[in-house]
């Protein structure tokens, strides 16, 4: 009997997918080069033919398991050493062999935010030829890049590059902060570095963040939102209830519609959709596709660069942050270390005192977060541009990142992490005086490029304002005084309050420590 040809060809398509699916698979975050969490158990997971045999094998390990009914498995390797020496990863199964090359074994950083931190060197990094040519001597830092994707529910597998081994041929493409992060960290260590590039431009900071991290009073709006349209709530239910009853009186209009015999034919307006968020960047939506599908992939921590498309928030900032941090070590499992960047200076130079303005509030919103445990922050206030959102000196804010690593990851105990942070005040005779931690060598400089500042001690300290109890805000004369500094202006005779770089873009900023890191812009009132 002769078989048909498109019958024939439909069967040979059935087998072929049937044997395609037969295949093992590892989830798209394991591929060739990769880098590997040290010192911690790491699962291996993917897709197989439900019911399949799955074997894994990689440093001195043999693992097995069977895919569950929707073909689904995980392995645990057990805590790796580290280790720089290359070595292959081999799955098996029932009709397939996937060997992952060239592994090793180190510290895995996740980069995340906005424009910032995905800025490549593509885009312009201050020398960034010469970091390009040296670059060829950090084979051991690796980078994976997260596509950017949202979902309405979390994924289970992310859609991302392969893993690039560092060199000048691939930093182009690196995240330029990530890469000076993980260069000082090398610098001074020698292990491997694996960056997680799961940055998107312009995103505000809500739809990284899990729903968990909504679950506070001062976000509870948000959090009823996505209960609104999350179907295993009651709110959810009884909105999707109403969406279908509207929907079914949408689709009879539409079909009398198009059965009518009036020309020209159209549908019925107001077509019915669930709540829909008002903003363009709806919360959790890259959560669910960038982060959820990872959080089984052992990470020692995380970067964090964003806030310019939050950029006009205040307190409220610190709240998003607080969510997205805690939300995030909850999924991994672990209180990972967590560094940011507080927001380089930015706009037209302003002359009032009072300041406000810009990114004031949202850095001090920054600066309140250290609060939470376990984290650090870069700032950037010294190396912004009036024009240009996207400052090119990435060296600096990269290698303070890695200030704070080294330190409190690294046992570098007697590096300096920070530049001067505000402690406390006491009034003095109608003067203020200002006490800070991480003051040691108070010195007014002058910074140029991504070299350390050079000392000017005929320089005044610049960007003080002080205030009385009328509120009313004067530039002040600030001397340094060993490690501290006494503010006063004959014009606030009782002063009760100061602020420091407290504007969009403080021109002039000249206040750094002995180790070269700027003073962290501050308020000392809540007006």
């Amino acid at each position: 009997m002769r078989i048909p040809s498109k019958a024939l060809a439909a069967a040979l398509c059935v087998l072929l997918a049937q044997t395609v699916g037969a295949d093992v698979k590892p989830a798209a975050i394991f591929n060739d080069n990769m880098v590997l969490q040290r010192d911690r158990e790491v699962p291996v997971w993917g897709t197989a033919a439900p019911g399949e045999e799955v074997e894994l094998q990689f440093a001195g390990q043999t693992l097995q398991t069977t895919a569950d009914k929707d073909g689904n498995w995980e392995l645990r390797l057990q805590p790796l050493a580290m280790n720089k020496e290359a070595a292959d990863l081999t799955l098996k199964g029932k009709n397939n062999t996937r060997v992952l090359k060239n592994i090793v074994v180190g510290d895995v950083w996740l980069c995340s935010g906005q424009s910032n931190m995905e800025m490549p060197f593509s885009w312009g990094i201050l020398d960034g030829k010469k970091f390009i040519e040296e670059s060829a001597n950090y084979p051991l830092i690796r980078k994976v890049k997260i596509q950017k994707l949202t979902a309405e529910t979390p994924k289970r597998d992310i859609s991302c590059s392969s893993w690039d081994v560092c060199s000048p041929k691939t930093l182009t493409n690196f995240t330029a902060t990530g890469y000076f992060f993980a260069r000082k960290l090398y610098q001074e260590l020698e292990i491997p570095i694996g960056l997680i590039d799961d940055s998107w431009s312009g995103s505000q900071i809500e739809p990284f963040i899990p729903p968990e991290g909504f679950r506070q009073k001062e976000l509870q709006q948000t959090a009823d939102f996505l209960d609104s349209i999350n179907p295993a709530t009651e709110a959810g239910q009884k909105n999707f209830q109403t969406y279908f009853e509207k929907l079914k009186e949408w689709l009879a209009a539409a079909e009398q519609s198009v059965q009518a015999k009036t020309t020209p034919r159209t549908l019925p307006p107001s077509y019915p959709s669930l709540a829909t968020h008002p903003g363009r960047w709806k919360p959790t939506s890259q959560y669910n596709a960038m982060i959820a599908p990872i959080t089984r992939f052992p990470i020692k921590g995380a970067i964090w660069y964003q806030g310019c498309s939050n950029g006009g928030e205040g307190d409220i900032y610190y709240f998003k942050m607080k969510g997205l941090i805690e939300g995030w070590r909850n999924l991994w499992g672990y209180d990972f270390p967590f560094y940011f960047v507080q927001l380089a200076a930015y706009t037209a130079a302003t002359k009032d005192p009072a300041g406000g303005n810009g990114y004031a509030k949202i850095r001090e919103a920054q600066r309140r977060a250290l609060s939470i445990p376990g984290t650090g922050m870069a700032t950037a206030i010294d190396i912004g541009d009036q024009k240009d959102i996207h400052p090119k000196n990435k060296i600096d804010v990269g290698e303070r990142l890695a200030l704070w690593a080294l330190a409190k990851d690294y046992g570098k105990d007697s590096l300096v992490y920070s530049g001067p942070l505000f402690k406390s005040m006491k009034i003095e005779n109608g003067k203020i005086r200002l006490e800070f931690d991480y003051a040691d060598g108070l010195m007014t400089a002058t910074k140029t490029g991504y070299a350390p500042p050079v000392p000017d001690k005929n320089a005044k300290p610049a960007h003080f304002a002080i205030a009385g109890a009328d509120k009313k805000w004067v530039w002040a004369d600030a001397v340094i005084d060993g490690n501290s500094i006494l503010v006063s202006s004959p014009e606030v005779p009782e002063p009760v309050a100061v602020r420091y770089g407290f504007r969009a873009y403080p021109d002039g900023l000249n206040l750094y420590n002995a180790a070269g890191l700027p003073m962290v812009p501050f308020r000392t009132d809540n007006w």
